[in-house]
């Protein structure tokens, strides 16, 4: 399931190595913190992106060399200017097989294999800003979509262990925090169509990227390139490709596996296709394939592909119009797998790499 948020790496903030890698785990929660210190004007980040970096490294270096633990006990790190950064390493790693690690955040083993989300201030009394709360409510929305789990479950640290944690403040939101997320997470109201505008779209347009489809600009705006990216979504799914986005599409998006990756050396043609995002890697792949075929192939490529229909009539046939056009119709599918028999392995072989890269 596709994750959208937008998280700093460990690598990226300059984590140094764990002690130990942590045991992988299946989250049932996500576990809400606050990192008890000083709020606006006087918070450690200063709001900053860099500031946040050096945040996150001195709360490592207290959880390794004060408590003694492995790693950052937490999974991530919320800043007061809304900067997230993964915590504990391998956290973001793990997300795509649907897996947490486990960490120190909770003082209860179990509530650990569960990410916990750390916000930097002291919300006993002081209310959290706006950015903060926003990417709050984006990382949790995306965690409960990536693991499957309902908002229902985002849970206080004080819920598994007597502390104040994470202030008595936060912990009254989080039944707002939960329908803010399940919101989130509905499908719209009125369908998603080329002229919407607004939150919503901007939620589509992150789940398409998250997807590997390329929406633009994230600006709320359903524009041509939105258009676009839910067809090829609608697509690979098997889903009615007419680029309007109601309930079923949006289930897909943030419910349905991501297709699993291709393993073998040689990629197939029909995979090929089906597979096709307009990413740039990918045409750059398919335009060196075609400079190996031989013209003679290539045109009866063409006649074969175009047995029944001719998107291009008047043009020489590319592959990336190839990929673009394909339906997964039997005669395309044949034409696709003809083709693939007159190419040499070494040659399909290079090309897996590239489109690969």
């Amino acid at each position: 399931m596709p994750f959208t948020a937008s998280v700093i790496s460990a690598a990226n903030w300059g984590a140094v190595p764990p002690k130990e890698l942590p045991a992988e785990t299946i989250p049932k929660l996500i576990i809400i913190h606050h990192t008890d210190s000083p709020n606006p004007p006087n918070a450690l980040s200063k709001g900053t992106l860099e500031g946040g970096k050096q945040l996150a490294r001195n709360i490592q270096r207290a959880h390794m060399d004060t408590n003694g633990w492995n790693d950052s006990g937490h999974n991530f790190l919320n800043t007061i200017g809304g900067f997230v950064l993964e915590g504990r390493q391998g956290t973001l790693a793990a997300i795509p097989k649907g897996h947490c690690v486990r960490s120190a955040h909770a003082g209860n083993k179990a509530a650990n294999e569960s990410p916990g989300i750390e916000n930097e201030g002291n919300f006993m009394t002081h209310r959290m800003g706006t950015a903060q709360w926003n990417s709050l409510v984006e990382l949790c929305a995306a965690l409960c979509s990536a693991y499957n789990i309902d908002p229902d479950n985002i849970k206080g640290h004080r819920d598994f262990k007597a502390t104040d944690c994470p202030g008595d403040w936060l912990y009254s939101q989080l039944p707002r925090l939960r329908r803010v997320v399940r919101q989130t997470l509905a499908p719209p109201s009125i369908p998603l169509k080329k002229g919407s505008k607004g939150s919503k779209v901007k939620d589509l347009q992150k789940y398409l990227k998250a997807w590997g489809f390329n929406p633009g600009s994230i600006d709320g705006v359903f524009g041509t390139n939105t258009q676009t990216s839910v067809i090829g979504f609608q697509k690979s799914k098997g889903l009615t490709a007419d680029g309007v986005v109601e309930a079923k599409t949006w289930k897909a998006l943030i419910t349905s596996a991501p297709p699993q990756p291709l393993s073998s050396e040689i990629i197939s043609m029909v995979d090929v296709c089906k597979y096709y995002q307009s990413l740039p890697a990918q045409d750059r792949a398919l335009e060196w394939l075609q400079g190996q075929i031989p013209k003679p192939i290539m045109d009866e490529f063409a006649r074969k592909w175009r047995d029944r229909t001719s998107p291009q009539p008047a043009q020489p046939l590319t592959m990336i119009n190839v990929c673009k056009y394909y339906d997964g119709l039997s005669y395309q599918n044949e034409a696709l797998e003809w083709l693939e028999g007159q190419i040499s392995k070494a040659v399909l072989e290079q090309f897996a790499q590239k489109w690969r890269s």
